[in-house]
């Protein structure tokens, strides 16, 4: 055969050797395999091809799926390569086949061989048994672990660190998402949760992906949310399921022009699942007499502004307890003074933190005491008893016993020496006996008239009153809080404002003295009255949210919110 016949055969027959050379190879990670194991099965095609039809993978859990494309000029010849890797976990027992995948090149399909894979009763100890270098899905972290109703591609599971609990004993809570790896989620809008029946706190969580693995099917998740709680009543307390407005990108199995799988979006509000938790009295077996109720670990002590004075000169006897529990939720018992010291009422400091970590700071009950007289006193040692939530047991501590020297006052001297000489005078008066004369009984006669004189004026004065009270009646004014608007723009005058108008309002609605403004009486007036317990705690956490700003000026504060919430409440109140 001459030259130019080969080379004549050889142009006819290149576009056949070139087709013959273009193929789409598949590869396993392995094909002997256990229930609930995770491999990569990956194709490669050598040319630029479109529309690649991946295999249905029956008999398997499909995961996550990575396309890429290589290229390189070597040798004088330009090489490409289309990467297509699938991760699929295997699902049931049996002689299982991953049908053959197409892809298209030149108007003609290439398809892939079938893989057959054996899979044997067994069930993986580790789910995952291999490190993948994957940012969307990384190495796996825990073992497989079972979900009751988690067969969805995304939900979310509520796990809390014990399932019973004593009252104001605190509950940590997690809130974790479980997506599969081909899913991408956007929070679009955060639904807030009340927890009823608990004094709560949460915070947002973030954190990267870990791969799970639930119900034998493989999950990217992450913690989102934690919160702690501390239950307020006794009985089988709900821990209110959480729920999210979320944005959902998923691939719709089309690939756009470079080979990229395409992705549409869907939006969903998705709700986790409830868990309930038992929660016990706390045990009467060993209450101290003097418990109010502190549940927590706490320290005890008292302080005087002055361990020298005068008699009738006042001090301050500081009772304080710091530590973490329920320190909003108790009471200081009261001191143990001396008989001959005057005592009046408290002033009543909270100096706490709430947050994630729980309620932490210190509380203190302030009193004024003055001595009445010289002598050296002891203020005796002050008890104060706590339930433990380490030890479960009730313990009683003790303030050190504080000395007091009082000196005799200036003005208690003065006083005492006018006292003697006026009933040195009235002795003597007496021992001299009483002379009656004109004078004296000029002055009855003037007492006896002026007597008289009064009570008929007061009689005419009371009629005219009552005339007038029965002609005017005096309209009652609604209570209002819209002058409260001016104050806005100062966080810490508002705050300040807004306090003294929820007390003026206790007091026109209620009654409510000053002295008597506490939480326990104000959830008491509003039960009297039926109003709501939902806005009984709206008022009550308007009040907290003007102690947080008195005592923690950096804390966060929404005034127009807060300002809206009051009047809202004062109106709903006021019908």
């Amino acid at each position: 055969m001459n030259t130019k016949i080969k080379i004549l055969l050889a142009l006819l027959l290149f576009p056949f050797l070139s087709f013959s050379q273009v193929k789409l190879e598949v590869k396993a990670e392995k094909t002997n395999l256990k229930i609930g194991e995770v491999i990569q099965v990956t194709y490669i095609f050598n040319e630029e091809g479109t529309n690649f039809t991946p295999p249905n993978f029956n008999g398997f859990n499909k995961g996550g799926s990575y396309v890429s494309s290589n290229e390189e000029y070597s040798n004088g010849n330009y090489v490409i390569q289309q990467v297509y890797t699938y991760v699929i976990q295997a699902a049931k027992a049996g002689k299982l086949v991953i049908s053959p995948a197409t892809i298209k090149f030149n108007g003609k399909t290439f398809a892939s061989k079938s893989v057959a894979v054996s899979v044997s009763n067994e069930k993986a100890t580790d789910a995952i048994q291999r490190n993948q270098n994957s940012n969307t899905i990384p190495k796996p972290t825990t073992v497989n672990k079972s979900i009751s109703g988690a067969n969805n591609l995304l939900f979310i599971d509520v796990e809390v660190s014990k399932t019973s609990a004593f009252v104001n004993e605190p509950v940590e809570v997690f809130y974790r998402i479980y997506l599969a790896p081909n899913l991408e989620i956007e929070l679009n809008k955060n639904i807030v949760t009340k927890f009823n029946n608990f004094w709560s706190q949460t915070e947002e969580v973030q954190g990267g992906w870990e791969r799970k693995v639930v119900n034998n099917r493989v999950f990217k998740s992450k913690i989102f949310k934690k919160a702690i709680l501390y239950p307020q009543k006794i009985g089988k307390l709900e821990i209110t399921p959480i729920t999210l407005d979320l944005n959902i990108s998923y691939p719709t199995g089309d690939f756009d022009f470079f080979g990229d799988p395409e992705f549409d979006v869907a939006r969903r509000e998705i709700v986790s699942n409830s868990k309930n938790l038992q929660v016990f009295p706390l045990p009467e077996k060993g209450k101290p007499d003097n418990f109010t109720g502190a549940v927590g670990t706490f320290a005890f002590k008292a302080s005087v502004t002055k361990n020298e004075l005068k008699s009738g000169e006042s001090l301050q006897l500081d009772l304080i307890v710091s530590g973490k529990g329920n320190l909003k939720l108790f009471e200081i018992p009261k001191p143990n003074v001396p008989a001959n010291f005057e005592i009046y009422e408290p002033k009543h400091q909270e100096f706490v933190n709430e947050n994630i970590n729980g309620i932490s700071g210190k509380i203190v009950d302030s009193y004024t005491i003055i001595p009445q007289e010289k002598g050296n006193f002891k203020i005796k040692s002050q008890n104060f008893s706590f339930f433990d939530i380490t030890s479960k047991t009730y313990k009683t501590i003790s303030t050190e016993a504080i000395n007091l020297d009082v000196s005799q006052g200036v003005n208690q001297a003065l006083d005492t020496s006018a006292s003697k000489s006026k009933l040195a005078e009235k002795s003597q008066k007496t021992a001299t006996g009483f002379e009656f004369t004109f004078f004296h009984f000029i002055g009855c006669v003037t007492l006896v008239g002026s007597a008289l004189l009064f009570f008929m004026l007061k009689r005419n004065q009371s009629d005219v009153t009552e005339a007038i009270i029965t002609e005017i009646k005096p309209e009652k004014k609604e209570f209002s809080v819209n002058d409260m608007q001016q104050f806005i723009t100062n966080k810490e005058v508002f705050y300040q404002e807004m306090e003294l108008k929820m007390n003026a309002f206790l007091h026109y609605k209620f009654g409510l003295e000053k002295a008597d403004l506490n939480k326990e009486n104000i959830i008491q007036k509003f039960q009297e009255n039926h109003i709501s317990q939902e806005n009984t705690n709206d008022f009550i956490k308007l009040l907290q949210n003007c102690e947080k700003v008195r005592y923690m000026p950096t804390s966060d504060g929404n005034m127009q919110l807060d300002f809206e919430k009051l009047q809202q409440l004062v109106q709903i109140i006021n019908v």
